[in-house]
């Protein structure tokens, strides 16, 4: 009989790969529209979402090594380093915090004339730190580390998209041509989504703290608000952008 943690791990394994193809078709598509017109903005949008597709990707591999029980000797080599890094998540967070810190600069060129300047260090430092801490602060097991890690990039995500999120609704509620209505709101729901991804993570790493096996419904919803932020911004904003005269 397959042991519910490996049963959990395939599950999981099998869900993203449907995520993985469908992310892959987004990208595809988003890569064709920016090639037709080399938007500033979509290139940058175009960055952001390979590092969520990176994200998730590594975040399949785990469930890879999971599922299989593949495992390396824990003797504080480069080796062992990497494979616990992808096992719990830390370089999926990792690519995150790089596409959160994009967003920040997407979100300057979108809707600022210029960057605060206190609030751009603040940004960059805490980016730095996330990085540090996701990548560096590490105990195998330790699931309460874990939590803080999804707590950090939470945070984050809030510092980032909260604000993306307010100005993309005062931008639409300002314009009143549809097609900048339909852009203002993609992006709208793109912040609102994605803010949404570590929230779910940490309330399923919660549950298995508590004695969970994981992969709550918290788990799916995560990735699910992922690709609904990229495919939100990719039908209003990316598209009609590329066609644009």
């Amino acid at each position: 009989m397959v042991e519910l943690p490996i049963l959990l791990n395939f599950v999981g394994m099998i869900f993203e790969s449907f995520i993985i193809i469908f992310s892959a078709v987004l990208l595809v598509l988003i890569v064709k529209k920016y090639r037709v017109k080399r938007h500033n903005l979509t290139r940058l949008l175009l960055i952001i979402f390979t590092c969520y597709f990176l994200a998730i990707v590594f975040s399949w591999i785990s469930k890879v090594f999971a599922f299989t029980q593949l495992s390396v000797i824990q003797d504080g080599s480069i080796i062992a380093w990497m494979y616990n890094i992808i096992v719990d998540f830390r370089l999926s967070e990792f690519f995150v915090t790089i596409a959160i810190f994009l967003s920040y600069i997407l979100k300057v060129n979108v809707f600022e004339k210029s960057y605060n300047t206190l609030y751009k260090y603040i940004v960059i430092i805490y980016g730095i730190f996330t990085c540090v801490y996701v990548l560096i602060i590490y105990e195998n097991g330790n699931t309460l580390l874990d939590i803080v890690a999804f707590l950090i990039v939470f945070i984050y995500m809030v510092m980032v998209y909260i604000p993306f999120l307010r100005r993309a609704i005062q931008s639409y509620r300002g314009v009143e041509e549809k097609v900048y209505k339909q852009a203002f709101l993609s992006l709208a729901i793109m912040s609102f989504s994605f803010t949404l991804i570590f929230l779910n993570f940490a309330i399923d790493r919660v549950f298995i703290f508590l004695g969970s096996p994981g992969f709550t419904a918290f788990y799916y919803l995560a990735w699910i608000s992922a690709i609904v932020g990229i495919f939100g911004t990719y039908y209003g904003y990316i598209r009609p952008k590329a066609s644009e005269k």
